[in-house]
């Protein structure tokens, strides 16, 4: 038997790849020299300085980083003084096991340049989990749809907010359907690492790790439990070698963002919107949204891969309505449920595909023109609305296309082979 040996790259072959790579470098290069230049000129990376400042004062100034020190460093980097915001207590709510991951970032001593950074990190982030999420609903899009709805993702209200705030929100969202790929997959002591690395921000996310936590010990996937108790340990092991007494000031400046009036909240909205029936209104509103999470968990309990995508999809988009405070730019983790809408309405025939494509529509333009309005006319209802708009329209989205996407439309060649069976 014949061994094939692999063809040698010839010289012409070299200089292509040479050429390729260099281009990349002189894209990134440019595109984190772009983002340096918007981060010294446009004010904000609240986020982002908040766990940078923390991890440059415990790195080079052995201080606390959930101190007072590194949170007025914070504020004066964002705000250029001291916050006026009373509400903000604006103290690193980060888990210390986590915040080792901002120690490369804080070997970079200048705000501008380190924010430009973790923007275009941001950015990569975004168009990565986009391609994740058209892999986890299994849809093979269109070249054109891809780069259109990249565009549409990247320059989206909420992704901008985001961006400009530094939030981790939008690697955690890369990190959810990292969880869900790794499970489809069956990568269990990935897909366990992941769900360590997304043990923050409960606001976000926290129906999400449930459904998912629940799905992991239903089907018995201890590989799943051994990587996150193996991910967690050494996580912890390490935070405590390197600061062990971390958890108090942690527990206390948890508390403080708590017991805080700072942030948006789905009952805070309604009673602004309909004083008289707002706050009724926001009870049953989380009364039925949970139910509805909780009988969607327990029909689906033993069902495919596909409804279960469906369900982790609507746990995130229905996060903000439950009742939690969060902020408005933390809405960018509802990008999966877009991705599954669009996957459901435009591979139907054409009615279902031009619905589909009204909804990208209004989904990326009406934040635009609520922002405009607060902007310009200091509309307090334009903000609220801005904010529930995006959970309203996925969830609608979601049960829209529900059917399509758990039924999808099967090709010429799958009704032949059925019809041969």
């Amino acid at each position: 038997m014949r061994s094939h040996k692999r063809p040698r790259l010839t010289a012409r072959d070299i200089a292509v790849l040479a050429g390729l790579g260099f281009a990349g470098l002189a894209i990134v290069a440019a595109l984190v020299g772009a983002n340096v230049r918007l981060s010294s000129l446009a004010p904000g990376g609240r986020d982002f300085f908040l766990a940078w400042t923390g991890a440059r004062a415990f790195l080079f100034g052995n201080e606390d980083p959930y101190g007072s020190a590194s949170a007025v460093a914070a504020q004066e980097l964002t705000y250029g003084g001291a916050s006026t915001n009373s509400m903000n207590p604006y103290r690193l709510n980060l888990p210390f096991y986590l915040l080792p991951f901002f120690f490369p970032f804080a070997l970079i001593p200048d705000p501008a340049v380190v924010r430009g950074v973790w923007a275009f990190l941001g950015q990569a982030a975004l168009v990565g989990a986009i391609f994740l999420s058209l892999d986890v609903v299994e849809w093979c899009a269109s070249r054109l749809f891809v780069v259109v709805f990249s565009l549409l993702v990247v320059f989206s209200f909420h992704s901008v907010a985001a961006l400009a705030e530094g939030t981790p929100t939008i690697l955690l969202t890369l990190g959810y359907l990292g969880v869900l790929w790794a499970i489809r997959t069956e990568h269990d002591e990935l897909a366990g690492a992941l769900i360590v690395l997304c043990l923050c921000m409960w606001e976000v996310a926290l129906p999400f790790l449930v459904l998912v936590s629940w799905r992991v010990l239903h089907e018995r996937r201890w590989r799943i439990v051994a990587g996150f108790g193996m991910t967690l340990t050494i996580l912890l092991a390490l935070s405590f070698l390197l600061y062990p007494g971390w958890l108090l000031p942690f527990l206390t400046a948890s508390m403080g963002m708590i017991r805080s009036a700072y942030g948006i909240s789905m009952p805070a909205v309604l009673a602004r919107l309909l004083p008289q029936y707002g706050s009724q209104i926001a009870k049953g509103v989380t009364i039925v949204v949970l139910s509805t999470l909780i009988y969607e968990w327990a029909v689906g309990r033993d069902s495919d891969f596909r409804r279960f995508v469906w369900i982790a999809c609507l746990a995130l988009a229905v996060t903000p309505l439950i009742g939690i405070r969060t902020e408005i730019v933390n809405l960018v983790a509802l990008l999966p449920s877009f991705v599954l809408v669009s996957a459901a309405a435009l591979q139907r025939r054409r009615p279902g595909a031009w619905l589909g494509i009204l909804f990208l529509v209004l989904a990326f333009a009406v934040p635009w023109l609520l922002f405009w309005r607060q902007f310009a006319f200091d509309d307090q209802r334009a903000q609220d609305l801005l904010f529930l708009f995006l959970p309203c329209i996925s969830v609608l989205g979601m049960y829209w296309t529900r059917w399509w996407f758990l039924r999808p439309a099967r090709t010429w060649l799958d009704e032949v082979r059925a019809a041969g069976r």
